[in-house]
This record gives C-alpha cells, structure tokens and sequence, in this order.
C-alpha cells in the first residue's frame, strides 16, 4: 500500500543570538553591509576583581609665590596707569606755575598793588600816588621779589626816608623804611630779608626814641604783630601765641582749574595795558614818575624806598617851617610817646638781642640819630617832666654804642650837629637831606673808622636833657 507523504511541521523562527555574526537579522543587514567585529570577551575566571582609579591630591601653592605674582601683576596694571597718567604731569606743572606767577588774589606773590609798585621799583622807575601806598607790604614784598641783596638797608620811620643812595654812598642800597614805623616794623624787615637769605652787608637803623618803649602807645597799629610774633618765636626764642599756619589748604588752590582759568582770564585783560586792574576790575594806581621827579606836585615813592615830597612842601620858607613845628609841639607825646616816662628794660634787652642777631647774620649795624626841629626840642626841653623817657634814650644809647663799638652818628639834640639850620628841616620832626650831610658821613666812610678803630666816641657828645639855667653876668649858672 502506498504510503502518503507526511506535511511538513510549520517551521518555527529562530532567534538570532546578537553575539553571533553569522545569523545577523534583518533589520541589521538593511543598516549595513558591513558586520560589527566581534568584542573579545574575557573568560569568567581569569577577569580580574574591578578597582577604583586614585585621585592624585592637588599641591598647595606657595603663599610667597601668590604674593610676587600679585605684586608683579599690580606693579604691571600700575605701571600701565601711571604712563597714560604721566601724559598730564605737564598739563598740571603749566597750570601750577602759571597760577603761582599771576596769582590775582594774592595768595602766594601778596596783593597785586604792592606788586605793582615793587615791579616798577626794581625796574628802576619811581611810582606816584605815594599817600595810597601801603608800605609795609611794599617792604615785604620787595623782600620777596629783589634778585639781588642790596649791600646796605635802611630801616625806621618816615625819619629815615631821606636817606637815598647818595646820602648813603652805595648803589646797592635800598629804604625799608614806612611811615610811623615802631620796633616791630624795624625789626620785621630786616628778618624779612633774613628769611628769604637776603641778609645785607650793613643795616642803617635810624633810632627814634619810642623803640625803648614798651606800652601799647609806642606800637602802630599798621605794623605786622603776626610776622614780628614769628620773628620773636623763631629767632630770640621769645614765648609767644604765634602759631605756623597751615600752609595744606593754601597750596591746594594752585591745583584748582577755577583760579587757574581765573588766572589766565586776569593775565589776557591786562596784559599789554597801560592801567593795571586789581582782582575786581579796579584800577591800579600807581604808574612810573613822568618827567623830573623834582618837579612833581605830589609825593613820590624813589626806585631806592626814599620818599621825594612834593615840590612845595619841600620848598617852605623858615617861617613856614618854623610854624609847622610850633604845631607838633601840643601833640608830640601823640607820636607813639604818651606816657614815656622812663626806658622799658624789655625793650632794651630786645634792642640789645636783635643787634646781637644782625651781627650773627654778618651784618655791620650802624645807627643814626635824626634830629628834631630846634623849636620843637626846646619846647620840650622847657617840661622835661613830662618827656622823661624820651630824654634817657639817647644817653643810654652812647654808652651802650660805646660799649659795644657800634658806630652812631647825629643827634636828637639839633644843637649837637654843626652847622645845622631851621631850613635844613621839612617840619618839627623830619631833617631834609640837607640837614642829614651835616651829621652822616656814609656808609663807605663809617666803615674804614670801624675798620681802623677811629671811630668818634660816641659819649663825647652831650645832648641836653634838662633846660639850661639862666647864666650871670660872669658867664656861670645863676643859683
């Protein structure tokens, strides 16, 4: 019997295991032709237990190395600021100076009149409007501002200021003299021009007798107490209330660009002018002398500090003079000297000291006594009572020159200087010219007879201090 082929079972898919490369599925080979290799597999037993990869600890930096590296980074940053900075340095060098040299307000060359009037001075010119002046800041400023030392100065009041070049005989001299000048003023000057390493060669000093007194009447109150605190504090180590000023916020107005275009608005208005302005637009009234300074109708201010009166008061008649002094006699305790009845030992040792300091500076002192109007001194003579003070200046001043060897020439007394005459004066208190080359010799001749020791004794001159007693027929003292 034939026997029937059996049906085939149904053929059952199998699953292609995807470590074998051979049996790749479908969706594989449609992906790529090319079969993956085939990864090694390491045998169970020999695989080695997995480990833990060490971190490597970081090293701490060194804290010196930090500190130079900062150092050179900053030293580099600033370096860089500082170059780019440097780029103004000129800007501001330009606006210091130039608003140190203009200066409007004063702040560093002093006010602009007074400067006005040294500048002419030092060029050579003699300035008008004398009256308006203010000389003591004239005298400082000039101080400040003269290249050159002058070999002789002069100092005292307005009885000094007709000592000129000539009376002196010195080219290189100057007048710091100012009107109603008391101790501080004559002192401060002269420490002025120590100060500014200007020290002269010899100081003229013309003495007036207030000097050696110590009340509040015997000082002006025009004089600079601050500047002659300084003086006393700084040089004769005098205990003081003098204070050095702070100089911080003075000085930071040079950097400010205000003042500084301030400065230069000032500088263009007046540069090239005839007529000068102050820092408010005003005019400045001093101008050089035009034409022959003897023939001018007001007083006048000399390139050498000597003051020229004007034409007519220089030019009165005896009589004229002679009333003028009978007008000082009433008012002369006025004249710093109210209530003088004796020397101020004070005052004495200060006079003393500060020769003692002009003599440590190299300076010859010499002094001058400028005589009254002969009217005027018998005037007082009459009530010596009431001038005591004013007439023991001069005998102490003789003994004290002849002490010392400091030359002294002329006298309070007009009877003391021969040849002396009413009209070798202006008025009661101030000796012309004229009446001053009857006593001085110059300043040339003063010190040859230092030099040599011919110098006239001082003491051998006697001034009247008390009224003469009426004489008798014979010519002696009645009793």
């Amino acid at each position: 019997m034939a026997q029937k082929n059996p049906t085939p079972a149904p053929r059952t898919p199998q699953r292609v295991s995807r470590s074998n490369p051979a049996a790749p599925s479908p969706a594989s080979r449609s992906r790529s032709a090319v079969a993956a290799p085939e990864r090694p597999q390491a045998s169970p037993a020999r695989s080695p237990a997995p480990t833990r990869k060490k971190r490597k600890q970081a090293k701490k930096p060194n804290p010196f190395v930090l500190f130079f590296r900062g150092l050179v980074r900053r030293l580099y940053f600033g370096g860089k600021i500082l170059s780019r900075c440097a780029l103004l340095v000129p800007i501001l060098i330009f606006m210091v100076g130039f608003s140190y040299t203009v200066d409007r307000s004063g702040l560093f060359q002093g006010a602009l009149a007074p400067r006005r009037i040294v500048d002419l001075m030092l060029q050579g010119y003699d300035v008008t409007n004398f009256e308006q002046m203010n000389e003591r800041e004239v005298v400082q400023l000039f101080a400040q501002d003269v290249p050159e030392t002058p070999e002789v100065i002069g100092i005292g009041s307005s009885r000094v200021l007709q000592f000129t070049r000539e009376l002196v005989g010195s080219d290189s001299f100057f007048n710091m003299g100012v009107t109603g000048a008391d101790v501080r003023d004559n002192m401060t000057s002269y420490y002025k021009m120590v100060s500014y390493g200007k020290a002269p060669k010899v100081l003229l000093w013309s003495v007036d007798p207030w000097v050696f007194y110590g009340d509040e009447a015997a000082f002006d109150a025009r004089a600079d107490e601050e500047l002659y605190n300084e003086f006393l504090t700084n040089v004769l180590s005098v205990e003081t209330d003098y204070e050095e000023p702070d100089q911080v916020e003075l000085w930071k107005a040079l950097a400010e660009p205000a003042y500084f275009q301030g400065n230069v608005d000032y500088y263009l208005k007046n540069r090239g002018q005839a007529t000068v302005t102050d820092d408010e637009g005003n005019p400045i009234e001093f101008n050089p002398v035009e034409g022959d300074p003897y023939n001018q109708t007001t007083t006048i201010k000399r390139s050498d500090g000597s003051v020229l009166y004007d034409i007519g008061f220089r030019t009165l008649n005896e009589d004229q003079i002679r009333a003028l002094a009978a007008e000082a006699c009433p008012t002369f305790n006025s004249v710093h000297m109210e209530g003088f009845d004796f020397l101020t030992p004070t005052q004495t040792e200060a006079f003393d000291r500060f020769l003692q300091y002009a003599r440590s500076q190299g300076t010859t002192v010499i002094l001058v006594l400028s005589p009254w109007h002969p009217y005027l001194y018998d005037y007082l003579l009459n009530e010596s009572e009431l001038h005591q003070g004013f007439f023991q200046v001069e005998p102490w001043l003789r003994n004290y020159c002849r002490e010392n060897n400091i030359p002294l020439y002329g006298s309070y007394d007009p009877s003391c200087i021969e040849g002396l005459e009413e009209l070798d004066f202006f008025d009661g208190l101030h000796c012309k010219d004229s009446g001053i080359a009857k006593f001085f010799p110059g300043v040339p001749q003063a010190l040859e007879d230092l030099s040599r020791g011919t110098l006239p004794d001082p003491t051998s001159v006697m001034p009247r201090t008390a009224p003469s007693l009426p004489e008798d027929e014979a010519g002696q003292p009645a009793a």
